[in-house]
């Protein structure tokens, strides 16, 4: 791996000075001002997440480039994976060194199905390199999870009406499997979004890791009501019409559920968040009183049944982290040890009953 892509972290003390009357100061270490270029005069910038401060220097958005070494079976097996975590995780440029005859080409025949989903992969071949840049719209975390979100409750309202006695209403294979890849487009769109948020710390603060869990949760759900789309696609003429109703019910008290988690929500609503996780355990409730009806029920409708009341225990995760995330953003701040008077560990414990 290239030096340009390694991140490396270092603590480096440094001891807070007073200035004037009110001001508090602390230095720059002079080798991190000398490799990022920093002069007198310059200006910087102080990025607050909370716990800590972060400073970023005048050309912060250098890119951050990975090389591998091609020789290495595994990478080029795995480099579909590698380019798609590398997307997720904010990197901008893989590099694959190629010193074999047909390795260039093995990586670009790997890449299609990463290609077809993500169209933000550019790949080139330059000697004995292939090169893949990883490019994608920035935008707010806020507005990525609400894109992702409208997606997914138009795609529910389709199939709702695919439950209708419309013999012509709802969707079809094709179109299902079209929804389902722009779907993961924009949950992984989501992803580096907020791998990449600089305002709320990326992945190296507690909310942002809070955030990206949230994320994927909601990309898991994602990815599940499209799977369950398929199976109503292919079962819902082996279910009743009165159980046909039944699952169409379901199926709008969790697209209410999920607009709430995600289409109309703000970055500090908790009462959102609260309002989709009562939502969600109603469902979850419906659940224990339609086990015993379930006993008469066709395979079918049984089956439909148990993926929504799965899916809705994985919405209902999401909306605790989501819970967590709002109120640690919205009402904590962060102190030391000595600040609360904590004794020392194994003083005055208490054995539990």
């Amino acid at each position: 791996m290239s030096g340009e892509s390694a991140r490396t972290f270092t603590l480096i003390p440094r001891k807070v000075q007073r200035l004037g009357a009110s001001s508090l100061i602390v230095t720059i270490p002079k080798e991190w001002a000398r490799r990022n270029g920093i002069k007198v005069g310059d200006v910087i910038s102080l990025v607050d997440v909370g716990d800590r401060l972060i400073i970023l220097p005048k050309n912060y958005l250098k890119r951050t480039i990975v090389r591998f070494d091609g020789k290495h079976k595994r990478v080029v097996m795995h480099i579909g994976r590698v380019s798609l975590c590398g997307f997720i995780f904010g990197q901008d440029r893989i590099i694959v060194d190629t010193p074999r005859q047909g390795t260039a080409r093995e990586v670009l025949s790997r890449l299609e199905r990463v290609m077809k989903i993500l169209p933000y992969i550019y790949v080139r071949g330059r000697g004995k390199q292939v090169i893949i840049d990883l490019e994608s719209p920035m935008e707010d975390p806020w507005t990525a999870f609400k894109g992702l979100g409208n997606h997914t409750v138009n795609f529910l309202e389709k199939l709702i009406s695919l439950l209708d006695s419309n013999p012509n209403s709802g969707i079809s294979v094709e179109e299902l499997e079209t929804l389902r890849v722009e779907a993961l487009r924009n949950s992984f769109r989501l992803l580096r979004t907020v791998s990449l948020s600089d305002a709320r710390g990326g992945l190296e603060s507690v909310l942002g890791l809070h955030l990206f869990l949230y994320a994927s949760l909601l990309g898991v759900a994602v990815e599940e009501f499209h799977d369950i789309g398929r199976s109503i696609v292919e079962l819902k003429d082996r279910m009743s019409e009165d159980e046909r109703e039944r699952v169409k019910a379901f199926l709008q008290m969790l697209e209410v559920a999920l607009a709430t988690l995600s289409t109309n929500m703000d970055s500090y609503s908790v009462k959102k968040v609260e309002e989709a996780h009562w939502r969600l355990k109603s469902l979850l409730d419906v659940k224990t009183s339609v086990d015993p009806v379930i006993d008469g029920a066709s395979p079918a409708y049984a089956y439909i049944l148990g993926k929504l009341t799965s899916l809705a225990s994985v919405l209902e995760l999401a909306g605790s982290v989501m819970a967590c995330y709002m109120v640690m953003q919205k009402y904590s701040e962060r102190v030391e040890e000595s600040e609360v008077g904590l004794a020392p560990q194994g003083v005055d414990s208490v054995e539990p009953r």
